[in-house]
């Protein structure tokens, strides 16, 4: 599950450069929290397009913040959302918190953002977006069992405007993660 990410300068300079971005103040640099709104990358001509959404679609009970990667084409919520509505959340980071409640911080092996893989609804107030989520890898594992797809940023032009590559991106996609902890729990005895 990814429940925070946060956006850093270097994020909002990449939006400036690669997007059409129709207004500083969409950008924004800090935590990422479920409802609050945060700069989503959506297909346009000739370049993609920034602009502001909300995170998170509401269920009927609570908001739904995440979809996974293996039901995104069976349930009817996110069916045509996956097939026509892609986008990228563009962060510099994102957190897990372990089983002891620690936060851990999760960045890409390369400099430069990492770009969250997203579908979006269309809302009279800007729009919702959810984050896609997988089975965690032997980097996320030890601290929790999903995490967001990232989207490699050779692939961000295909993932956007191409419905049929949508699905072998995610089941393909790798962007490989180093990640930070202020402090570890250690176990004193077996």
């Amino acid at each position: 599950m990814c429940g925070r990410y946060a956006a850093d300068g270097e994020t909002n300079d990449w939006l400036r450069t690669y997007c059409r971005c129709p207004s500083e103040e969409i950008l924004r640099t800090g935590d990422v929290r479920p409802g609050e709104r945060a700069p989503v990358v959506v297909a346009g001509s000739p370049k993609p397009i920034a602009v502001s959404m909300t995170w998170g679609i509401p269920g009927a009970d609570s908001l739904i913040i995440n979809a996974r990667v293996e039901t995104l084409w069976e349930k009817p919520t996110f069916r045509h959302l996956i097939e026509h509505r892609r986008c990228l959340l563009p962060a510099s980071c994102f957190y897990e918190w372990d089983a002891g409640k620690h936060k851990v911080t999760l960045y890409g092996e390369e400099s430069g953002p990492l770009f969250l893989a997203g579908i979006y609804q269309a809302d009279p107030e800007g729009g919702r977006f959810v984050i896609i989520t997988a089975p965690a890898d032997e980097t996320v594992k030890p601290i929790h069992d999903r995490m967001p797809v990232r989207i490699p940023g050779a692939r961000i032009g295909e993932w956007l405007s191409n419905a049929e590559r949508a699905r072998e991106i995610l089941d393909t996609a790798v962007v490989p993660l180093r990640r930070e902890q202020d402090a570890e729990q250690l176990r004193l005895w077996e």
